[in-house]
């Protein structure tokens, strides 16, 4: 009797990804080692087996169907769930350089300690950290300047992202700092571009309050500090608050801010073995990261 089950081979998944992350069939066949024929022929077997089609042409321009957008998502976590399986179970010397990149517009500690403990365990890694903005960063991983990259985004899923989850950020204050009501609001942000400077000015915009940015910079912890010195307000996550600071509500005139994304970036076809080791590390942390985001969420 023939099986009812269809079995998605991971390597015409990755075959998939990848297409979809270069748009160009040529690259793919080089990134993979196969010949651009090849890289058509695996994409037609996974059109046969899932029975619809995954990729539209206009030109030389590749598109996702719906059908393939729906796919994406699926082939991007059963790719990430075998790496991590073969990364648990390889017990190889780790060796080489890997390049990472951390946001300065979010809370990484998290994420710093877990990469301090791999560089710890694999002495003979050599462990480059480039802190940047998060858009700056996602250039650096497309450009192959970059292994892999925790950055937040407008737009998910996107291209390159493994997982991701969202944070709700809130207004934040100094503990004395009054609201003048007849006054353009104070802002504290990051510069032009920032993800949580547009939530901001989107919502007072939407409410019709003025503003004012009174303060700028690219990183987080002059910003927590331009706070505590009564600056001015700005919108950070719960886990970036500092003591000395308090939450504005809704009932003071600061309407709640919509949610930021924040995923966890790299190419499937770049990974060596070292790198899908830390990527193991890093997605249990991020397990538990999520537990608590979720309950920050529901707050």
């Amino acid at each position: 009797m023939a099986s009812r089950f269809t079995n998605l081979q991971t390597d015409l998944l990755r075959t998939f990804v990848t297409v979809v992350d270069l748009r160009n069939f040529t690259e793919t066949g080089a990134a993979l080692g196969r010949t651009q024929p090849a890289i058509s022929l695996q994409i037609k077997r996974l059109e046969k087996m899932t029975e619809t089609k995954l990729l539209s042409y206009k030109g030389k321009k590749i598109e996702l169907t719906q059908d393939g957008q729906t796919l994406l998502g699926y082939a991007r976590e059963i790719l990430r769930l075998n790496d991590r399986a073969a990364a648990s179970l390889k017990r190889a010397r780790l060796s080489g350089t890997l390049r990472i990149g951390l946001p300065i517009d979010y809370s990484i500690e998290y994420f710093q300690h877990i990469i301090a403990q791999f560089t710890q365990a694999n002495p003979q890694m050599l462990i480059d950290v480039q802190c940047d903005r998060s858009r700056d960063l996602l250039t650096s991983l497309h450009t192959d300047n970059l292994d892999m990259v925790i950055a937040i985004t407008d737009m998910m899923p996107a291209p390159h992202v493994s997982l991701y989850w969202a944070e709700r950020p809130v207004w934040a204050c100094g503990r004395d700092y009054r609201i003048d009501p007849d006054r353009p609001i104070k802002l504290i942000a990051h510069p032009e571009g920032c993800f949580y400077r547009k939530r901001m000015l989107d919502s007072l915009n939407i409410e019709g309050r003025e503003w004012h940015i009174a303060f700028e910079s690219p990183g987080i912890s002059a910003l927590q500090h331009a706070v505590l010195d009564g600056l001015g307000v700005t919108a950070l996550t719960k886990k970036t608050l500092l003591p000395g600071m308090r939450i504005l509500h809704p009932k003071e005139g600061f309407p709640k801010l919509a949610n930021i994304h924040v995923g966890l970036f790299y190419k499937h076809i770049k990974m060596s073995d070292a790198a899908l080791n830390l990527i193991e590390q890093i997605t249990i942390g991020v397990d538990a990261f999520q537990k608590t985001t979720r309950a920050s969420l529901r707050a």
